[in-house]
């Protein structure tokens, strides 16, 4: 059995080639067995690539799974857990084989120890002591644990793989990932895990099954499938939202035409509204007809309870996944897991290796050292190239915006002065969307060798800054934009003669129907935009990179051999390296800040999202089946820092609410309104009341602007600001605050009665330390009575 494969596709140097043999001579020592694969004829031509098959004895095997403390089934002790969901899906086409009668039995564990062996199941099934995951996992902790050199710092496949020693190392997959020599007609029955895992998982016909997790993590380990069970819960919570979204939509279409201030708008074309530009003409009020129609969409009655449940759902979301994180680690045996001391990264030993060696605080070894006082500038640096970035992202936003102004302008003196603001927002919601991929591609290469620069010592905190980074400046990437149309675009700009401008213009203005519907148009752009980018080039790269690929051995070799029976070879060839998890969680995560920081202003936002995690969740898995070498099986709790960020979002999403439904929704305004006009009821007079005439002695009357034009705002003749204004500036802030309040008062509630460990759970686990313990007295007693 073939438990790892080490590649290299040339000699080297000597150097390399000592390097290697010391390597090699070191594994063996470790109990492991090698087996080298020299290159073949390949299409008349010598083949380059080596491969280094690896195998470990159970012996060895069961040793690092003792010094590792893991925890393994105990025998005799089994149990069978009942399908987990509401019965009223029982009868409903969502299961698969892996999920009813090929579903995998749950056993007690306790902490394993070679000496009670007697008391684990399948002792004396050696082969199916430990499955083909754990053995990967068992023989990576050795690889990274065995020396390359003389010096006790030199150790680690991952420095081996980064100084080009080895171009990759992998464990194998199970097999191909379809069923070979099937005729037509004949039984296709999956042979291997892998098999499965493609037949009732990683395909498009499966979009509507439950996602077999324990299989998903028997074959790619805790992190890969706590990473789909999470984007499987989010999908299926993303359902009630998306009913709920929908049913704002429509409750804005049946009501559009019949609503108030959509009436008064289409039908009043006496009122000219004042240009928006110095250039530009005055424009009917009718003219806005079409953007009153369509705020009206997203921007009703039902809006102001949609936001408040989608708070509320967030919270309660983020709650249920603690308790699920809570089962699934402890129904995976990973509980409580204990972090093993980390070894400096390998990128961190060679940018080390010019300074002295210094002991390692725990273990006492020696180890590469990078000087503090060298490492603390480099770390102000790249945060100050970070701050550049983000001004020249501010640049951006200032230039869409001067292209929105120009372009209003422009259009304006053509036949397509009434259609203007529709061209140029959805067209500066585009570029803005350009923008934002490609600064969010050169900023991913920027942030990584910043942080490789940086000299970070260890993974983790090499993962929490490139997290940091990448996090706040997609943040801002992505959101910045919808911030300004949201919160500061039409309301600093000054009114008829008194207008503030920069470099000579005046600030852009929100359309007739405000700037809800602009705000609603960007979300769908970028939201939309950006799903269909990342999947097409998700599902383009590794068929690129394998004609590439291809292509590259064809060229090189003549031919290409296609019998490649040899799993390690196909493994190599066909399939691209494991590139980690951080892009998917990073993709996933800025969804949901879109679906909860701003769903007040796009309702259909989870509706968007519900459908591309149903592609995402297949997409992803046909990569990690078919197009990706099998990833070491890492254990893991939980989804790491990406629970601290969804938990930030939340609590974000609580505050941008309030403050969408306060200043930017019409909701808070016209609620006022009936209330001091009309008692609970009418908005008859609602435009009227909003739209101010030109103050008095203002010298408006161009040649192309009607004296008698008017302007959103509430002002008095004087163009300051009324009373009313004052009154409603204090309702809308006080409703930002008892927004805030209500909600984080109920999600704290929650939060304080509802706890993270379920008492079903808790009751479990001690159930088990003590099943546990028993078996162990058990098997030591009858060793005494053996003994005696």
């Amino acid at each position: 059995r073939v438990d790892f494969v080490l590649v290299y596709e040339d000699e080297g140097d000597e150097g390399t080639i000592e390097t290697r043999e010391y390597y090699h001579t070191s594994l063996r020592k470790a109990g492991l067995h090698l087996e080298e694969v020299n290159p073949e004829v390949e299409g008349g031509s010598e083949e380059d690539t080596n491969y280094v098959l690896l195998h470990a004895p159970i012996q060895v095997l069961m040793k690092k799974a003792e010094q590792l403390s893991w925890k393994m089934p105990l025998n005799d002790i089994e149990e069978y857990e009942e399908e987990k969901g509401s019965s009223c899906f029982d009868h409903l086409p969502v299961h698969t084989p892996l999920n009813t009668h090929k579903a995998k039995p749950v056993y007690y564990t306790g902490q394993f120890r070679r000496d009670k062996i007697e008391a684990y199941l399948n002792h004396d099934q050696p082969e199916k002591f430990f499955t083909n995951a754990q053995r990967s996992r068992l023989v990576y902790d050795i690889l990274q644990n065995v020396q390359f050199s003389d010096k006790a710092s030199d150790i680690g496949i991952d420095r081996l793989l980064e100084s080009g020693v080895y171009n990759s190392a992998f464990p194998l997959h199970e097999g191909p990932a379809k069923p070979q020599d099937v005729e037509p007609g004949g039984d296709d029955d999956p042979e291997t895990l892998r098999q499965e895992l493609k037949q009732y998982w990683a395909r498009w016909g499966a979009f509507y099954k439950y996602q077999p997790l324990d299989h998903i993590r028997e074959y790619f380990g805790e992190q890969i499938a706590f990473y789909f069970a999470w984007l499987g819960m989010y999908t299926v919570w993303l359902i009630p939202a998306s009913i709920m979204g929908l049913l704002v939509v429509i409750y804005g279409l049946v009501t559009m035409f019949s609503f108030g201030v959509v009436e008064q708008t289409c039908n009043d074309n006496a009122t000219n509204i004042c240009p928006t530009c110095d250039s530009c003409n005055a424009t009917a009020l009718n003219k806005g007809c079409l953007y009153a129609k369509l705020t009206r969409l997203f921007d009703n009655e039902l809006t102001l309870p949609f936001a408040v449940l989608m708070s509320f759902w967030a919270t309660f979301f983020l709650e249920y996944w603690k308790r699920t994180t809570a089962k699934l680690a402890h129904h995976w045996n990973v509980m409580g897991i204990e972090e093993e001391a980390e070894r400096p990264r390998p990128q961190y030993c060679v940018g080390a290796s010019n300074h002295p060696l210094q002991p390692n605080p725990i273990t006492q070894i020696y180890e590469p050292h990078f000087p503090e006082s060298k490492r603390v500038p480099r770390y102000f640096t790249g945060w100050s190239f970070i701050t550049l970035m983000f001004v020249l992202l501010l640049i951006f936003i200032i230039g869409v915006v001067l292209y929105r102004t120009i372009v209003i302008v422009l259009l304006s003196k053509t036949k397509l002065t009434s259609e203007a603001p529709v061209v140029t927002s959805l067209s500066s919601s585009v570029i803005n969307l350009v923008i934002i991929l490609i600064m969010s591609f050169f900023y991913g290469m920027l942030a990584k060798a910043l942080t490789d620069w940086e000299m970070h010592r260890t993974d983790s905190d090499y993962e929490f800054n490139l997290t940091l980074k990448m996090y706040l400046f997609e943040f801002v990437n992505y959101y910045s934009a919808v911030i300004y149309i949201a919160f500061f675009k039409g309301r600093f700009i000054g009114y008829p003669c008194n207008y503030y401008k920069i470099f000579g213009y005046r600030q852009e203005e929100c359309a007739a129907g405000g700037c809800f519907y602009e705000l609603a148009q960007q979300l769908l752009v970028i939201l939309l935009g950006k799903q269909i980018f990342n999947n097409v080039v998700e599902f383009l790269k590794p068929r690129i990179k394998l004609c590439i690929e291809n292509w590259r051995r064809k060229r090189k070799y003549g031919a290409l051999v296609e019998d490649e029976s040899e799993q390690w070879k196909m493994d190599y060839h066909n399939c691209e390296d494991y590139g980690g998890l951080f892009s998917e969680y990073l993709e996933m995560i800025i969804q949901f800040g879109f679906i909860t920081v701003f769903v007040a202003a796009m309702p259909l936002a989870p509706l968007l999202a519900l459908l591309n995690n149903i592609v995402e969740i297949r997409l992803d898995a046909i990569q990690f089946v078919v197009d990706m070498r099998r990833p070491v099986a890492m254990k893991a709790d939980g989804i790491g820092i990406w629970q601290n960020i969804l938990e930030f979002v939340v609590k974000l999403a609580v505050i941008a609410n309030a403050f969408l439904i306060a200043f930017t929704s019409d909701i808070i305004p016209q609620i006022f309104y009936r209330y001091r006009h009309h008692g609970t009821s009418g908005l008859d007079g609602y435009v009227n009341y909003t739209l101010v005439h030109v103050p008095s002695g203002c010298n408006y009357t161009l040649a192309h602007v009607p004296s008698g034009c008017r302007y959103h705002g509430y002002h008095d003749e004087l163009g300051n600001h009324t009373l009313y204004y004052c009154e409603l500036l204090i309702v809308r802030l006080a409703f930002v605050v008892v927004f805030e309040h209500f909600v984080f008062s109920i999600a704290g509630l929650i939060d304080l009665m509802v706890p993270d460990i379920p008492r079903s759970l808790y009751l479990k686990i001690k159930r088990e330390e003590y099943l546990s313990q028993q078996a162990l007295v058990e098997v030591e007693h009858e060793d005494e009575m053996m003994k005696d």
